[in-house]
C-alpha cells in the first residue's frame, strides 16, 4: 500500500482536491442573504470592488440595513472576496467564491507541510484525506471570512519555513517565509503568531550555531552580525512592509500614514475594550474538545424540516486529534526525559499547532470557536503521524476504522454544516446530542 501511495501520490492528491471542491462548491449560493459575520466581511468586499473609500473608514453609518463595516481586519482576505464580486456580482456566491478556493489551496499546503516536515508522500495523503473531512474548515471554506484565508498563509509560511531547513539554511526561502508571514498579518493579526514562532525557533537555532562555533573557537563577529542581519530583515523588516503594503489600496484611494496610524488606534481600542458577549462565545479550551460550536444561520422549510449552519468539527476529527495531541505531548515529555533526540519536524509541527489557537486564551475579547481554523491542518497531520505508527506496527485495521469513522461521521453532518434540511427529530438526537452543541 505505501508503494501505491507513493507512486500515484499525484493522482490520489488530485482527487482529494477535487472532493475537498466538490463539497466546498455545491449549493454555495445558499442562502442568498448574509451568513453570520458576512454582514461585516462582504458588505466590505462589495465596498473594496467599488473602490469606495468606506471600506477603511469606522465612523460612517451601516451601509446596508443590519450590517457594519469591517475596517476592525487587514483587507488581503477582502481583496479576493472583491475580486469574486468583479467576477461573478454582487451576491452571495461572488463573494464566497474566493472562500471555496483558499479553502481547496489549504488541502493542498496542508499535504506540502506534511511531506516537507516528514518526507513521506503517503503520510502527506492522509493528513490532506483526515482535513478534507472536517467539518470546521468545510465551513469556512463556504462563507466570506477571513480565517480560512489566514489558514492559508500560515499553511505557506511553515512550507516556505521548512523548505528553508530543508535546503540547508538558503536565504531566499527565509526571505519567502517573512513575506508568507506578512501576508497572514495582513489577514488578521493573529497571523503574527507563526511569526512569533519561527522567529524564536530560528533564533534558538542560530544561538545552537554560535555557542557550537564558539566552542571549537571558529566564531566571528561577522557572522554574528550577518545572521542578526538576515533575521531581522526577513523576519521583522518584510513582514511589517508586507503588512503596510497590505493597506496599499487604501493609500492609492488617498488615505494618508495619519489615517492608518488612526484606523490602528480605533482597532486596538476596539480588540482591547470590547465588552460585549454572544451566546454561542467560547473558550480555547472548548475548541479542543470540539464542545462549543458556532451557529450560523437556520432556515425553517417546514415544520418537519429544518436546515442549518453550524461551524462544528467532525468529532472523529477532532477527537482523534485530542487523542493525537495527548499521545505527541507524552512523547515528547519522555524523549526529553531520556534525554534522546526529538523529532525537529515533529516538534515544529506540534509547536505550531499550539501557537495558532491557545494564545487566543489571553485575548481580552470573546472568541468564537472558528478562531480554531488554522489549527485543523496541523491537526490532521498530528493524527495523520500517529496513524502512520500505527500501520507500520501491523495495526492497519485501526487506521481504516478511524478512517471510516471520520468519513462517515463527515457523511452525517454535512447537512448541518451547509443548510441541507433534515427532521428536526434527527437533529435533535445527532446534531444536538450534547446540549454545547445546540
Amino acid at each position: 500500500m505505501t508503494h501505491f501511495l507513493t507512486r500515484y501520490y499525484r493522482f490520489i492528491l488530485v482527487l482529494i482536491l477535487a472532493w475537498s471542491f466538490l463539497t466546498r462548491i455545491y449549493n454555495l449560493y445558499l442562502p442568498e442573504n448574509y451568513v453570520f459575520d458576512e454582514v461585516y466581511h462582504a458588505v466590505t468586499a462589495k465596498l473594496v470592488a467599488r473602490n469606495d473609500p468606506q471600506a477603511y473608514e469606522w465612523w460612517n453609518p451601516p451601509i446596508e440595513p443590519n450590517t457594519a463595516v469591517d475596517w476592525l481586519h487587514p483587507p488581503i482576505a477582502k481583496y479576493t472576496q472583491a475580486l469574486g464580486i468583479l467576477a461573478f456580482g454582487e451576491n452571495s456566491f461572488g463573494w464566497r467564491i474566493s472562500s471555496v478556493v483558499f479553502g481547496v489551496l489549504v488541502i493542498a499546503a496542508l499535504f506540502k507541510v506534511a511531506e516537507l516536515a516528514f518526507d513521506s508522500k503517503p503520510l502527506a495523503l492522509l493528513a490532506a484525506l483526515i482535513g478534507s473531512f472536517d467539518g470546521l474548515l468545510l465551513v469556512q471554506s463556504r462563507v466570506a471570512m477571513n480565517d480560512i484565508h489566514l489558514t492559508f498563509f500560515i499553511l505557506l509560511t511553515l512550507i516556505f519555513y521548512l523548505t528553508y531547513l530543508k535546503k540547508k539554511h538558503s536565504g531566499w526561502w527565509l526571505l519567502a517565509t517573512g513575506v508568507s508571514a506578512g501576508l497572514a498579518m495582513g489577514t488578521k493579526w493573529s497571523g503574527l503568531y507563526i511569526l512569533g514562532l519561527i522567529g524564536l525557533w530560528e533564533g534558538i537555532r542560530i544561538l545552537k550555531k554560535w555557542w557550537h562555533a564558539y566552542q571549537q573557537k571558529t566564531l566571528h563577529l561577522s557572522e554574528v552580525l550577518f545572521s542578526l542581519t538576515k533575521l531581522v530583515l526577513t523576519l521583522i523588516l518584510v513582514p511589517f512592509f508586507l503588512y503596510i503594503a497590505a493597506y496599499s489600496h487604501m493609500f492609492i484611494q488617498g488615505k494618508d500614514w495619519q489615517h492608518f496610524s488612526d484606523l490602528h488606534y480605533q482597532i486596538w481600542w476596539y480588540q482591547t475594550n470590547l465588552e460585549a458577549t454572544h451566546t454561542y462565545q467560547s473558550r480555547p479550551w472548548q475548541w479542543f474538545f470540539n464542545v462549543r460550536p458556532v451557529w450560523y444561520h437556520v432556515n425553517y422549510v417546514n415544520e418537519n424540516r429544518v436546515g442549518n449552519i453550524y461551524a462544528f468539527g467532525n468529532p472523529a476529527v477532532l477527537w482523534s486529534g485530542v487523542l493525537a495531541v495527548g499521545v505527541t505531548l507524552i512523547y515528547l515529555i519522555s524523549q526529553l526525559w531520556k534525554r534522546k533526540k526529538i523529532s525537529t519536524s515533529l516538534l515544529l509541527i506540534f509547536t505550531s499547532y499550539l501557537i495558532v489557537w491557545l494564545p487566543w486564551e489571553l485575548s481580552p475579547r470573546i472568541m468564537f470557536f472558528y478562531h480554531y481554523t488554522p489549527a485543523i491542518p496541523l491537526l490532521a497531520i498530528l493524527i495523520a503521524y500517529w496513524l502512520r505508527i500505527l500501520w507500520h506496527h501491523h495495526l492497519d485495521w485501526l487506521v481504516y476504522l478511524s478512517l471510516g469513522l471520520m468519513a462517515v461521521c463527515f457523511g452525517v453532518w454535512y447537512p448541518h454544516w451547509t443548510e441541507i434540511s433534515v427532521s428536526p427529530i434527527f437533529a435533535n438526537y445527532v446534531y444536538f446530542a450534547l446540549t454545547s452543541w445546540r
